[in-house]
């Protein structure tokens, strides 16, 4: 039971990130002494020449699950609401009660909500009837069904224009910067800034984040500060493509993409230490999100190396 409730309260601290929301209202664009472009939400001052863009936009990335609590006569339910367009799993467990029961041996309970879909996922009840209970509840959710299995039908397409070769700055075994599950399988492409990212696999577009105009190399300032784009497979993983330039994409949540088409610019926001693209399909580990080994085809029925120096070629 410990077991259950330490892996559930880490889901918590992991998912916090889910439903980031980032505000962009007035952006400002400008060139500094040495002629490079900053963007900031700042006016700049006066006398610089600027470039101005008033669009307020709300950019998001996944969107997650509404944990509510229902009050009924002797009882309460946790209900769940899954706001996003794919399945999410959800975790709902107590960390305090006085006269509490769940009808079970466990204090806690998951559930895998479609999307759209809206659950109980706990009930509780008084211990003793006729007498004061009270209880305190968390609550963590992650995208994906844990049931859903990597298994694409072809080798994925270079996620770049065709006829571009571009290098492999990092990919497993490396692990500089790909140091969690979820980024022990990804791959950076040394992508310029402005470089077109195309769909390596077709799929629905389940989030974007596209209000994001920098980068650094501070993880804890920057790691929620990327643009990407996530897209759904058929058989239940995501692509992530991240580190978008800002402005750049060009799709929308509910799109349906086929494989090869161009879904934003490759640009250098959030966590990252140069302009590239962070490539990596991700699924529900059970509770853990989890990178899987992707493979790139060559173009010509087989597939080519995915490792750190190697050159990726989309023929």
């Amino acid at each position: 039971m410990e077991s259950y409730r330490g892996a559930l309260r880490s889901l918590a601290v992991c998912l916090a990130l889910a439903p980031v929301a980032s505000l962009a209202a007035d952006l400002y664009r400008y060139q500094d002494e040495s002629g490079q472009w900053v963007f900031t939400d700042r006016k700049p001052d006066a006398g610089q020449d600027y470039e101005q863009s008033a669009r307020a936009r709300v950019g998001r990335t996944m969107p997650g699950v509404v944990v509510r609590r229902e009050d009924a006569p002797g009882m309460a339910r946790i209900v769940a609401e899954n706001e996003c367009r794919c399945p999410m799993q959800v975790a709902v467990w107590l960390t305090a009660g006085d006269n509490v029961t769940t009808g079970s041996d466990a204090s806690g309970a998951t559930a895998v909500l479609a999307a759209g879909e809206s659950r109980t996922v706990l009930e509780l009840r008084p211990e003793q009837t006729g007498s004061d209970w009270s209880f305190v509840y968390e609550h963590g959710f992650i995208a994906g069904d844990p049931d859903a299995a990597h298994a694409p039908r072809q080798p994925y397409l270079p996620p770049f224009a065709p006829a571009s070769a571009y290098a492999v700055t990092q990919a497993f075994p490396d692990r500089v910067t790909h140091d969690t599950a979820d980024s022990r399988h990804a791959v950076d492409i040394g992508m310029p800034e402005g470089a077109g990212v195309y769909a390596a696999r077709g799929g629905v577009v389940v989030a974007v984040a596209y209000a994001n105009f920098v980068g650094g190399t501070n993880r804890e300032s920057f790691v929620r500060r990327a643009n990407q784009v996530r897209i759904l497979h058929e058989d239940g993983t995501f692509a992530v493509y991240a580190h978008l330039a800002w402005d750049s994409i060009r799709v929308r949540p509910g799109q349906r993409i086929v494989r090869g088409e161009k879904i934003a610019a490759s640009g250098n926001t959030g966590f990252s230490t140069g302009p590239h693209l962070h490539f990596a399909v991700l699924r529900n580990a059970g509770l853990q999100s989890e990178s899987v080994p992707v493979e790139f085809s060559n173009g010509r029925g087989g597939t080519q190396p995915v490792r750190s120096g190697a050159e990726l070629v989309n023929p």
